[in-house]
């Protein structure tokens, strides 16, 4: 360039060169570049993997799906809505949690692999219901699956299974179809004219709730009759009311079906349970032998307690004895008069009896002794009559206390053999 004084001068630009060591020098954005690789699907710059492809190229070829079931079947009654759930037939409500971990653990693949060399697996993330009309025999469930491919390369995909609802019917509704609704039967009776025990056994029955999986409870002259599913509870009855009162028990098989090929049968079992006809207060004659072998003066006694055993008192001393079952079923006995066939009276005057005075060295009677007491009628609008009997009570009977007086007559002695 010219001196503006005139002076010749040369003003020169230098531009410097890199040296070879800095031209060399990598950058962290030189060095990222250099180290992707380009897919071999797309040619987009990845991250070398394994696969050597990127993760849409991947997702698209890779199904971690494939392993699941997309249609599976359920079983459903048609007649209850019961879902079989395998052993059993059990009752769900639609699109609950029950019965969506129902529909999930009858789907195959899920939480296993997702190929046959069982490389890649897959875990089971969420899963809901997809709306379905009411009366649709489609339900459908909507599923996230995460899995991990060779590689390390972990995916997530959804799905859509769907589940059939096939028709059919339960145990329960193919009995009440075909007219079976039982197996077993329960037959308890008592042939008494007043069956207070059979009464009493009935809300026992109740409070202990051996009768709550019985088909079927049927009331019939002299007891009632007991329908079970199955053997078990109607052989747990029948322990239970053993129990509770002097039985007798007999057993019958009947034979519905027969398949000689595979050798089973369908039998139907009944027990027939017999409740003794005895009741608390009521008045028996003994048979001879039963008589003696509880050492009674004579055989007419008096029931003061009714159970799996019986207490006897002797109306004219006041002798207790305890008749087992086993004497009992040995001979058996009925009643000559119930409760109900007693009147109820009121005590005027009281007196003892002096062979009993005798018998105590003169002294006070025992609380068991024999008294003569003056008994009037407590009836309204009947009158008053007043009649003489004896008691055992002795001194536990007061002046105007109740009593209940039991009147006997020949007719009901004939032909026993006793006096």
């Amino acid at each position: 360039e010219a001196d503006p004084e005139g002076a010749s001068s040369v003003r020169i630009r230098v531009r410097t060169q890199p040296t070879h060591r800095e031209h060399c020098r990598p950058t962290m954005e030189g060095v990222r570049q250099l180290s992707k690789l380009p897919c071999c699907t797309c040619a987009a710059p990845i991250e070398p993997n394994s696969r050597g492809q990127c993760f849409d190229c991947i997702r698209a070829e890779v199904d971690i799906c494939a392993g699941v079931s997309k249609v599976v079947a359920l079983d459903r009654c048609s007649v209850c809505g019961a879902f079989h759930r395998n052993p059993q037939w059990i009752q769900i409500e639609p699109e609950s949690p029950e019965m969506l971990a129902m529909c999930l653990k009858k789907t195959h693949g899920l939480d296993g692999p997702t190929d046959t060399q069982g490389t890649s697996t897959c875990k089971l993330i969420d899963a809901a219901f997809i709306w379905t009309e009411s009366h649709c025999k489609r339900l459908k469930v909507k599923v996230t699956l995460r899995g991990e491919v060779a590689g390390g390369i972990v995916l997530e995909q959804q799905c859509v299974i769907e589940y059939v609802l096939r028709g059919g019917q339960c145990k329960a509704c193919e009995r009440n179809a075909s007219k079976q609704t039982w197996k077993t039967c329960v037959q308890l009776r008592q042939k008494a004219s007043d069956p207070r025990v059979l009464h009493y056994l009935e809300q026992l029955i109740l409070a202990s709730g051996n009768a709550v999986t019985a088909t079927d409870i049927k009331t019939t002259k002299g007891g009632m009759d007991f329908f079970f599913l199955d053997r078990q509870p109607a052989e747990k009855l029948v322990g239970f009311l053993t129990q509770w009162a002097m039985t007798r028990i007999k057993t019958s098989m009947e034979l519905i079906t027969h398949n000689e090929k595979a050798g089973t049968a369908n039998i139907r079992h009944t027990w027939a349970v017999e409740v003794a006809p005895l009741c608390k207060d009521d008045l028996v004659l003994l048979p001879k032998a039963t008589a003696n072998l509880l050492g009674m003066p004579s055989p007419l006694v008096i029931l003061a307690k009714v159970g799996r055993s019986t207490l006897i008192v002797h109306p004219q001393t006041g002798q207790a004895a305890v008749l087992s079952e086993i004497q009992y079923w040995k001979e058996p006995f009925k009643p000559l008069l119930w409760r109900k066939n007693a009147k109820q009276y009121t005590v005027i005057d009281i007196e003892v009896d002096p062979h009993e005075l005798r018998a105590a060295g003169g002294g006070i009677a025992r609380s068991t002794g024999l008294t003569a007491a003056a008994i009037a009628t407590a009836a309204p609008g009947k009158g008053t009559a007043s009649v003489s009997a004896r008691s055992m009570t002795g001194s536990q009977t007061s002046r105007g206390s109740k009593a209940t007086r039991a009147k006997l007559s020949s007719r009901f002695l004939r032909g026993d053999g006793h006096s």
